[in-house]
């Protein structure tokens, strides 16, 4: 594990010939933006100028892109072949994701976390909503996936993923890790907790009154919510409408949720979500990979995009997401979901961050991409999903500091931090195959 020096922080740049746009109504096609100790200072066809300038040379500006909902733990996973068959997504659970969480240590967590967050600032992601598992090291797992952020430099909304199924006596474990981090960065302007939850099928009765009790009030959950039909059948098993309505029941459903898949609803678990209004989490690409069908996106208007731990990429979540379903509201609708809803999102969370503005911290992403075509407000979205396709970086800025550049971290050493990644990756492939 290591330590960050930020410099940069505190330095004073301009980025220019740069296309920039938010996605909400700002647009400028060539335009420059200054950076002054963290913060924008100006933004516009034309800027002040300083000593040190960066030529985007046309290259398209956003800002910083947040994942509403990630499994950095997965990270080290590929390659893993599943312990036996995966005929539903429960043996996906049983035989593979559970083997993986139930042998991850204190180092293979790190190593995990910062595979998984350089890869996502490689695609200009500058938050990241995490939902974390590490079964065999619960206390001071958030802590350690802290640090990995710290390090790059990016945002983080970390949980543990309270679940029973190795045992309730553990469970209480996964609550008071959940809620000793969220107390202690509760003024934290980088790093903030949530309320993890598994699914509603691996927490008891019981689980739930305990999660319901210790769950400081203005805490918020981030749930995995009726991802399978299992979750549906095991909520109606318990007298339940489904797994919304029994989050409702225990009091753990408010705008400040984060509801992840929602696909196996009820009917009447739709009136559920417009009257509590959560934040709801699609990951149009993990529900392929998993067979477990699509959320109903004509039912569920307010919605974000995020990848489930299948990539750091989201603007190549985005073009799955338009390819692998319907679009209600057409281009306008999938517009306002990936940029106004999930900066509302961000938000919620980290409240000053106000996107492209003057006096706003400086969280932007440059891609890779200059367009070829005309580009406007109005075609912006086209430009991502068919031009651009996926999220290569050409710059990435987190709090005014430069992350990434032209191919390279400038905050760390990659070549150093990848070593340690491959070797906590072969001990952990070793221990998963011996299992």
């Amino acid at each position: 594990m290591g330590t960050a020096s930020y410099e940069e922080n505190s330095m004073k740049y301009k980025i220019k010939d740069v296309t920039i746009a938010d996605g909400i109504g700002l647009f400028i096609e060539k335009g420059e933006i200054l950076i002054d100790n963290g913060k924008i200072a100006e933004i516009g066809e034309k800027v002040s100028d300083c000593n040190t300038i960066y030529n985007a040379r046309g290259r398209l500006l956003l800002p910083g892109m947040t994942n509403p909902h990630h499994h950095l733990y997965s990270a080290l996973a590929t390659g893993l072949a599943p312990k036996g068959p995966t005929p539903d997504f429960v043996k996906i659970l049983e035989n593979l994701w559970w083997h993986l969480d139930a042998i991850l240590d204190e180092d293979m967590v790190y190593a995990s976390a910062m595979a998984g967050i350089m890869d996502s600032i490689k695609a200009g992601v500058t938050t990241v909503f995490d939902h974390h598992a590490s079964m065999s090291y619960v206390r001071g797992s958030l802590e350690t996936m802290a640090q990995a952020f710290t390090v790059t430099g990016v945002r983080g909304l970390l949980c543990f993923e309270s679940s029973d199924r190795t045992g309730e006596k553990e469970t209480e474990e996964h609550i008071r890790e959940n809620v000793d981090f969220y107390e202690k960065h509760i003024n934290d302007t980088m790093i903030k907790g949530a309320f993890g939850l598994h699914a509603n099928m691996t927490l008891c009765e019981r689980s739930m009154e305990k999660i319901r009790d210790a769950k400081p009030k203005d805490m918020a959950i981030h749930a995995h919510v009726a991802e399978d039909k299992a979750d549906l059948e095991y909520c109606r098993n318990l007298g339940y409408m489904g797994a919304l309505d029994r989050l409702e029941k225990f009091h753990l459903i408010d705008e400040n949720s984060l509801v992840i898949h929602a696909i196996h609803l009820a009917d009447g678990e739709y009136d559920i979500l417009g009257r509590t209004k959560p934040i709801v989490v699609n990951n149009a690409e993990s529900n392929a990979n998993n067979g477990v069908g699509s959320m109903d996106r004509d039912k569920i208007g307010n919605f974000v995009l995020g990848t489930d731990g299948m990539t750091g990429d989201m603007i190549g979540s985005l073009r799955s997401h338009f390819l692998l379903g319907s679009l209600p509201g057409g281009f306008a609708g999938l517009s306002d979901r990936f940029f106004r809803q999930t900066y509302r999102a961000q938000q919620m969370f980290f409240p000053e961050i106000t996107g492209l503005k003057e006096g706003a911290p400086a969280d932007i992403a440059v891609l890779d991409y200059s367009p070829k075509t005309p580009i406007n407000a109005d075609n912006l979205l086209g430009h991502l999903i068919f031009g651009a396709q996926k999220g290569n970086a050409w710059m990435t800025i987190a709090d005014g500091r430069i992350l990434w550049h032209e191919g390279h971290f400038t905050q760390i050493d990659e070549d150093e931090i990848f070593k340690d990644i491959q070797s906590n990756a072969q001990r952990l492939h070793t221990k998963f195959n011996k299992g």
